[in-house]
């Protein structure tokens, strides 16, 4: 058993990828994707990279979302240019890619001194990010469709640049489960 667990990770990866928008359904897009990197060069934001050994081997050069890169506009043209359909019709008013996840201990606005950033809830274009009743950004995921533009400006991790941290206060993450209307709830209690 702890070598098929083994040969699962490897295949697999430890966490699920970001997958560009249509491409949510991992075993059609697994099953559909010729890593043709057509997607990849056709996004004008760049924010849509390759994955790598390190996210499975099953995964390795296919498309995923890598925000520190770009955020989504939704434009469509990767779906437009999949000459095989992977990515699938996508809705941004109906659909989402990953919902938004704050980590406190990263997060500027939640450290004692943090001076109130509020890029994210200044920059969100659907108005996903409000805040809380001390000022402190939170995500409400009804409104979240994962374009990522929160994480691309988040500030953090150039202020935490002394520590070696890559990981921005605000992510968008694939292995957080489906979105569910009205879960304000479940993210007031944040990533931690």
């Amino acid at each position: 058993m702890l070598a098929l667990g083994g040969v699962a990770k490897y295949a697999f990866g430890d966490t699920p990828v970001l997958r560009p928008p249509g491409g949510q359904d991992e075993k059609h897009f697994i099953a559909t994707c010729i890593k043709c990197d057509r997607c990849r060069g056709v996004c004008p934001l760049n924010c849509i990279s390759v994955a790598n050994m390190n996210d499975g081997l099953l995964n390795a050069r296919t498309p995923k979302l890598d925000y520190h890169l770009g955020y989504c506009d939704f434009c469509d043209l990767c779906i437009q240019c999949c000459p095989t359909g992977a990515l699938k019709d996508f809705d941004p008013d109906k659909e989402w890619v990953a919902p938004a996840v704050i980590d406190r201990e990263l997060c500027i606005a939640y450290q004692p001194m943090g001076g109130g950033c509020m890029k994210c809830i200044d920059g969100c274009p659907y108005d996903a990010i409000t805040t809380d009743t001390q000022g402190r950004p939170v995500v409400e995921l009804d409104k979240c469709n994962g374009c990522g533009y929160c994480e691309y400006i988040c500030p953090s991790n150039s202020y935490r640049v002394f520590s070696g941290i890559r990981k921005r206060a605000i992510t968008v993450e694939a292995d957080r489960g489906p979105r569910i209307a009205g879960s304000q709830q479940a993210q007031a209690g944040g990533a931690s």
